[in-house]
């Protein structure tokens, strides 16, 4: 979320809102997804659209861009004892669609299982057909340590390549073998820079969607609840289009690096729609 720049250097002309700084600037950045009332996404909105507050004061938006950039996405599969083989199969299909056709060549991906306990079977590659083997390489087994599973992830999809990181979290049940407790598990996200996603699949048996928003509605990312497996598909593809339509925003940094958390808002001047973004950073 904060940067330190050194040496940067103007981008040609035609590039929105780019402005040179003298070494050691600190910038806040922020990504954030506007959508109207129908939850279509808003193209076309320019620097002068976006007003952005941290603690209430207005900062000056000092760099911007609209366009797509690539992404550095980890995805989490839930392989607990609850998951029947259809389902699985279901959810290694929708995942490895995002995967195949719905990310782009540029970005990167890992791919992670949790249970009880969480496991990395292919580490951040742009391969596709190496992220398709560890895909098959998944079973089925244990409880379900959701908590656990994101705060050791966290870290994992911090060391991506790109500016840009998400973490998804694909689970069908609630966290029942953690160690790490819910509110801990919030410190770490909001001391992350990792967009976290989380799709919550209802087969039957109920989905906890307040506990799952506890740890991604802070980072700009959201949770959704998918009504049974078989529309899993579609909410992976409304995840893809959501990370190719967001803008990418920066401000100077208005105080010291003091390790607390600094609450900010992004809003627009345009009626009937809302941003998400984060909602604040911790200054580090």
């Amino acid at each position: 979320m904060a940067a330190c720049l050194a040496g940067l250097t103007a981008d040609p002309p035609d590039t929105p809102a780019q402005t040179v700084y003298r070494s050691g600037v600190d910038l806040v950045y922020v990504t954030a997804a506007v959508v109207d009332r129908d939850g279509r996404f808003v193209a076309g909105l320019g620097v002068d659209d976006f007003v952005v507050t941290e603690e209430g004061r207005a900062q000056t938006i000092v760099s911007f861009s609209s366009d797509r950039v690539p992404v550095s996405l980890g995805i989490a599969l839930d392989v607990s004892i609850s998951m029947t083989p259809p389902q699985m199969e279901t959810a290694r299909a929708a995942v490895r669609r995002l995967a195949n056709d719905l990310l782009g060549a540029g970005d990167e991906i890992f791919f992670a299982v949790f249970e009880r306990r969480t496991t990395v079977l292919q580490p951040w590659t742009m391969d596709r057909e190496l992220f398709g083997r560890a895909l098959d390489r998944a079973t089925v087994g244990g409880t379900t340590a959701l908590y656990d599973a994101v705060q050791s992830l966290l870290p994992v999809v911090e060391s991506g390549r790109h500016d840009k990181k998400a973490l998804l979290v694909v689970s069908d049940g609630d966290d029942r073998a953690s160690r790490i407790t819910q509110r801990d598990l919030q410190r770490s996200v909001r001391a992350s820079d990792v967009l976290v996603y989380a799709l919550g699949v209802d087969g039957g048996s109920g989905i906890n969607t307040r506990s799952l928003r506890r740890f991604t509605d802070d980072t700009g990312g959201r949770t959704e609840v998918v009504n049974g497996f078989q529309n899993l598909d579609a909410a992976t593809m409304r995840l893809a289009d959501e990370l190719s339509r967001q803008y990418q925003l920066a401000y100077v940094m208005p105080g010291a690096r003091d390790g607390r958390w600094h609450p900010i808002k992004v809003e627009v001047r345009r009626r009937g729609v809302s941003v998400r973004a984060r909602s604040g950073y911790i200054r580090r």
